[in-house]
């Protein structure tokens, strides 16, 4: 079942989010049609988030520690993510609660019009910029000749990660 925002706590995001953002209207009926859009927009993201299989809202600028893990537990089980040790995954929670910091962040200012884009987490939100440029951006095309240290660099970060990841998770 979908969890619903309260009118409340939806103004109370509209609100903080046009203090952040020196967002001002030159009416209340101008505003209330900002406000509206931000509402749509917030709702449309919220589903999002229920249809990919998260029970957490989108966005919550005060999200609790619990939410969090629960948000990274579901993640976890829909990617198959597994550790190969406790350190490890503490390691890589925190990595993706920074990215999940984030994607809220951006989440709520494409929902007040600031982007016009929605972010959520992938398969990918437990690792840094590094190791998903490795992974990710890392394809060697045939013909190119990298130089020894991109070849070591590569190697290096693809080495980590198998260590940080128990084998059925790879």
């Amino acid at each position: 079942m979908q969890k619903e925002r309260s009118e409340e706590e939806t103004r109370r995001i509209f609100m903080q989010w046009k203090a952040e953002h020196g967002k001002t209207y030159s009416s209340v009926p101008e505003e209330e049609r900002g406000y509206t859009m931000f509402k749509h927009r917030l709702r449309d993201i919220d589903r999002q988030w229920h249809d990919r299989g998260y029970s957490a809202l989108s966005w919550d600028k005060e999200r609790s520690e619990e939410e969090a893990r629960r948000i990274f537990v579901e993640w976890k089980t829909l990617h198959g993510k597994i550790y190969s040790s406790i350190a490890h995954e503490e390691h890589r929670y925190a990595m993706f609660q920074d990215d999940l910091r984030s994607i809220d962040r951006h989440n709520a200012g494409y929902a007040i019009g600031v982007h016009s884009s929605t972010q959520g987490v992938s398969q990918f939100s437990d690792l840094t910029m590094e190791e998903y440029s490795a992974v990710c951006c890392g394809y060697i095309p045939e013909g190119s000749r990298p130089s020894p240290a991109e070849l070591r660099w590569l190697a290096d970060i693809r080495e980590r990660l198998r260590l940080v990841y128990a084998p059925s998770s790879m």
